[in-house]
C-alpha cells in the first residue's frame, strides 16, 4: 500500500534567492544598496536570515522570546524561511532533529535567552550523540547589560548561567556573537563544522544588539557551506579488497554512517553473496526482506543476526559505527572476527576504539565504498557467501516468523500488532521509533523495507524524541507518510506537540502502544530486582479524547482485527492522528542481553537465580 496523500505546510510562504543572495524582482528587498559595488547594508538579524535562506533553510522550529523578536520580525519579510511555533523548545529541537534526519539538510531550532535556551538541551545532546546535523541559535542579553543582572542574563558573569558552556558540550562549536561584524563569520563557521566531517550541532549565542545593529556586508558571504568528501586511503582500500575477496566467510555490518552508501552496499553484498546485519539506527540500510538481510545486530536484534555475526565470521566489514554497547552485547568478544575487522568511519576516534582492526579507513562511507567496488571489479566476480544456507539459517531462526505475529490474544500481543501494521502502512512510511519497549517491538517485528526510513535517537535514548521528531519528518517529506510508533511513557512526554502538528496540518499519525507501564524499567525491576517494582505503573489520559480535544484525529485498536482496519482509516483521513493501541502489559521482550548489560554497569556480577532466570532467552539466541 503506497500513501498517495500528500499535504501542504499552513502558512509557507515561498519564495527564492538570486545568484548573489538578493531577493529577485518582485520580492521583497531587505537591504540597502551601497555605493560600492556588491556592498550592501544590512540589520543583523535581517542578515542572519539571509544567510539561512543562501544555504537552503526553508524551517526554522522554535519558541519566540523577547529577545529573539528582531530575528522572528524579520522572518516575516522573507518568503522562504517559515517558523514552526512549538509548545516546548525541546520539542523544537526534536523536530529540527527529525527534519534533518529525513531530508538530509541542516536543522534549525532557536530558543530565547535563559530557559528557552536551557529548554533546547536534550534535543541538542540527542542529535550531538547521534552525529546529526542542527544549528542551534539562543538569543542573549544586550552588551550593555552583561554583569548588570539584566533579565535571564546567561553570560555567566555573576550567578548566572553560561549559554556558551552550556552548549560547548553538546555541539561541535559554540561561541557569543557579541559583534555584528562577526555575525556572518561566525555563522558560516557554524554550518561549516556542522556539515562537515562527523556531523552534528553547532551553536551561535547572539546579543540582543548584535540583531538590532547594521553592518556592511559583501556577497560573497551568501555562498552557499560545501560539504566537503573525504575519500579515504588507496592503499588501505586495496588491501580491504584483497581481504574480502580471500574471505570464506565475511559479512558486512553497516551502521548510521553508512546510510549514504546504501547502493554501493547493496551492491558489494549482491555481486559476492555477502550477508548484511545492521545496527538500529542503520534498520532498513538493506530491505530487511532481502534474502542477504539478517536485519539488526544488538541487544533486542534479530536470532539470526546476532548469531551470525558472532559465529566464527572470518572478514568483517565495519560501515559507519561505533561497535556501541547497544550493539554489541556490552562488547561481546566474539564480535572480533577470525582473520581481520575492516573498519571504515568518517571519525578517527572511532578507529579500533572497542575492537583491534587490521585495516581501517577513515573518510566519507559513499566515496570510500565507490572505490572498494572499483577495485572490486578488478577482480573475479565470484559468489563467496552461501545464499541458501543463510536463507535456511534465517528460517531456522524464524526470521520476523515469531508465532507470537499471528497471535489472536486479547489484549493484543505488540508483535501482532508491528506484523499487521506492517502490510498497512505504505510501503515507502517513514516511521520514526522512541525508547523504552516500543523501541524493541518496532526493531525485531517491524520489517524495513527502504533505506533511510527508520529514525531513532538510540545513543542518548531520550524518552519522547520520536513524538516531536515525526512532525519534523513529515515537514522534510510532505509526499511519503511519516508515523511515529512509541510508548505512553514516550508520548505523555511530548505529545502535547501534537497541537504543532494540528496548527500546521501536518499529518503524523502516532500509535502508542498503551500498557500504563515504564516496561522497560518494570522489567529490569521484575528481573533483577525480584519483582520489587517502584515508580513505574501509571494512570493514562483517554487518548482519543485528548486527540479531539487538541485538534486532531483519536482512534482506538484493541483487537486484532481492528489494527488494519484503523490503520487504514488514519491513513485516509489525511490529518493528524493518535491512535490508542491496547497491548499486554505482561508482554516483555527478550531481555537477557540488556539485563546482562546493566549488571556489567552497576560493577557486580549477576546472582546464580538471576543466571537461571535469564537462561530461557538466552538460549533462544543460541
Amino acid at each position: 500500500m503506497r500513501n498517495t496523500n500528500s499535504f501542504k505546510l499552513k502558512h509557507t510562504r515561498k519564495g527564492r534567492l538570486g545568484t548573489e543572495g538578493v531577493y529577485e524582482e518582485n520580492s521583497h528587498v531587505i537591504y540597502k544598496r551601497q555605493g560600492k559595488v556588491g556592498d550592501m547594508k544590512l540589520q543583523g538579524s535581517k542578515l542572519l536570515v539571509n544567510l539561512l535562506e543562501a544555504n537552503d533553510v526553508e524551517f526554522v522550529f522554535g519558541v519566540p522570546g523577547g529577545h529573539l523578536l528582531k530575528f522572528y520580525d524579520s522572518l516575516l519579510d522573507n518568503k522562504q524561511i517559515t517558523p514552526i511555533l512549538t509548545k516546548h523548545e525541546a520539542g523544537a529541537s526534536f523536530m529540527a532533529t527529525g527534519f534533518a534526519q529525513v531530508s538530509g539538510k541542516i536543522g534549525v531550532c532557536v530558543g530565547t535567552v535563559g530557559p528557552g535556551a536551557t529548554n533546547l538541551i536534550t534535543g541538542v545532546a540527542s542529535a550531538y550523540m547521534d552525529s546529526v546535523p542542527l544549528l542551534v541559535l539562543t538569543a542573549q542579553v544586550g552588551t550593555s547589560t552583561i554583569g548588570k543582572g539584566g533579565l535571564q542574563e546567561a553570560t555567566g558573569e555573576g550567578r548566572t548561567i553560561n549559554h556558551v558552556e552550556i552548549f560547548d558540550g553538546l555541539t561541535k562549536y559554540s561561541t557569543l556573537v557579541f559583534d555584528v561584524s562577526k555575525l556572518a563569520q561566525s555563522f558560516r563557521k557554524a554550518l561549516m563544522q556542522a556539515l562537515n566531517g562527523r556531523q552534528g550541532p553547532t551553536h551561535l549565542d547572539v546579543t540582543a544588539n548584535t540583531f538590532a545593529a547594521e553592518v556592511e556586508v559583501e556577497r560573497s558571504v551568501f555562498r552557499p557551506i560545501s560539504i566537503y568528501s573525504m575519500n579515504g586511503d588507496r592503499a588501505s582500500i586495496a588491501r580491504a579488497a584483497d581481504l574480502i575477496f580471500d574471505a570464506r566467510n565475511p559479512a558486512l555490518l553497516a551502521g548510521y554512517g553508512s546510510l549514504n552508501a546504501r547502493q554501493e552496499i547493496l551492491k558489494l553484498a549482491e555481486t559476492y553473496s555477502i550477508p548484511v546485519a545492521t545496527t538500529l539506527k542503520a534498520k532498513g540500510i538493506i530491505p530487511e526482506n532481502h534474502q542477504l538481510s539478517l536485519g539488526v545486530v544488538g541487544l533486542y536484534g534479530t536470532n539470526i543476526a546476532n548469531k551470525y555475526i558472532r559465529s566464527g565470521i572470518d572478514v568483517l566489514l565495519a560501515i559507519g559505527l561505533s561497535f556501541s554497547e547497544f550493539t554489541t552485547h556490552t562488547w561481546d568478544p566474539k564480535f572480533q572476527p577470525d582473520t581481520a575487522l575492516i573498519q571504515i568511519d568518517i571519525d578517527v576516534g572511532e578507529m579500533g576504539k572497542n575492537y583491534p582492526i587490521n585495516v581501517g579507513i577513515i573518510g566519507d562511507s559513499k566515496e570510500i565504498m565507490k572505490q572498494l567496488l572499483t577495485v572490486m571489479k578488478t577482480k573475479e566476480q565470484k559468489a563467496i557467501g552461501d545464499v541458501q544456507a543463510i536463507m535456511s539459517m534465517k528460517k531456522k531462526r524464524q526470521y520476523y516468523a515469531d508465532p507470537k505475529m499471528n497471535s489472536d490474544q486479547v489484549p493484543l500481543k505488540p508483535q501482532r500488532v508491528m506484523k499487521d501494521l506492517q502490510e498497512a502502512l505504505p510501503e515507502d512510511v517513514i516511521v520514526f521509533g522512541d525508547i523504552g519497549n516500543s523501541l524493541a517491538w518496532v526493531e525485531s517485528f517491524f520489517q524495513a523495507h527502504k533505506s533511510k526510513s527508520y529514525f531513532v535517537c538510540s545513543t542518548l535514548a531520550s524518552m519522547g524524541y520520536g513524538v516531536a521528531a515525526s512532525i519534523g519528518g513529515q515537514i522534510a517529506a510532505p509526499d511519503r507518510q511519516v508515523v511515529c510508533i512509541c510508548g505512553d511513557g514516550g508520548f505523555l512526554m511530548q505529545g502535547m506537540e501534537v497541537l504543532t502538528a494540528v496548527n500546521y496540518d501536518v499529518p503524523v499519525k502516532w500509535f502508542i502502544l498503551n500498557n500504563g507501564t515504564l516496561g522497560m524499567i518494570r522489567d529490569t525491576q521484575d528481573t533483577l530486582f525480584n519483582k520489587r517494582r517502584i515508580s513505574t505503573d501509571f494512570l493514562n489520559p483517554d487518548y482519543v479524547k485528548l486527540a479531539e480535544a487538541m485538534g486532531a484525529e483519536g482512534l482506538r485498536i484493541q483487537k486484532p482485527n481492528e489494527i488494519a482496519e484503523r490503520t487504514k482509516e488514519a491513513l485516509d483521513n489525511g490529518r493528524p492522528t493518535v491512535i490508542d493501541v491496547i497491548i499486554d502489559s505482561n508482554e516483555a521482550p527478550s531481555f537477557d542481553a540488556r539485563a546482562e548489560a546493566m549488571v556489567r554497569a552497576w560493577g557486580v556480577k549477576p546472582s546464580i537465580f538471576q543466571k537461571i532466570k535469564l537462561i530461557p532467552e538466552a538460549l533462544k539466541r543460541r
